[in-house]
């Protein structure tokens, strides 16, 4: 039984996957092999009804009291807020932190949002769209800084005493954008990079990254995790 009913209200996010193979099983479902993602190889899902393979694995069952005004904010557990906390998760950030957010997109709001909510103390919001960048102070950001490439990155140093932040999130996925990550960055730092990569190569080397100790991190987020209830089954959860 799949434990789901007609009626139920449910959220999938942007893969799905069976939930018992040895990646679901450690909690990493966007790399199961009887898995797939929606519009590659898996129907669209921006319609009015989808099949949803692996409903099993992929639907997470939610709460049948939601109050309507909420809706709209649980859409973003299907695709963006998942991005963003994958983006603040991977770069450990901890309270107290430094972090800036490159990309004032729907991850790179949701980013500072999980940035925040994992204790980040000053989050520098790098975008250029006023009333994104509001939104981002709302969320958490302490700056916004709509300079780009060497400027941008000065302006990074010049509030963190010429260091950079000890995470960068990018969300943006060009190369300018990971280069200013890479410049951004302070030394013993993590690059968390969730905007999908348009290039192959990208500095990684003794100047870039080995010499200053940075950590790179990046790739899909586990849009959903197991857990165990009491009696001991296996479910998901976003």
């Amino acid at each position: 039984m799949s434990g789901l009913r007609r009626g139920d209200l449910v959220v999938a996010p942007f893969a799905c996957a069976d939930n018992s193979c040895e990646f679901c099983r450690e909690g990493l479902h966007t790399s199961c092999p009887n898995g797939g993602f929606f519009a590659a190889g898996v129907g669209g899902a921006q319609s009015e009804a989808v099949r949803v393979p692996q409903a099993r694995g992929t639907l997470v069952k939610l709460p049948t009291d939601v109050d309507p005004k909420l809706l709209p904010s649980l859409l973003t557990l299907a695709d963006v807020y998942g991005t963003g906390h994958h983006a603040a998760h991977q770069a450990r950030v901890r309270p107290g932190d430094s972090v800036t957010v490159i990309g004032d997109g729907a991850v790179g709001l949701l980013a500072v949002l999980s940035a925040k909510q994992l204790g980040a103390e000053r989050i520098i919001l790098m975008g250029r769209y006023k009333d994104r960048t509001d939104l981002g102070r709302f969320f958490g950001a302490t700056d916004v800084i709509a300079e780009r490439g060497e400027e941008g990155i000065a302006k990074v140093r010049e509030l963190t005493g010429g260091h950079g932040t000890r995470a960068v999130l990018e969300a943006g996925g060009h190369m300018p954008a990971y280069e200013l990550a890479v410049g951004a960055i302070r030394p013993v730092g993590v690059i968390s990079r969730v905007g999908i990569p348009q290039y192959e190569d990208a500095p990684v080397g003794f100047g870039s990254l080995f010499g200053p100790n940075v950590t790179l991190t990046s790739g899909r987020p586990y849009a959903t995790r197991p857990r165990r209830d009491p009696s001991g089954v296996q479910r998901c959860s976003c």
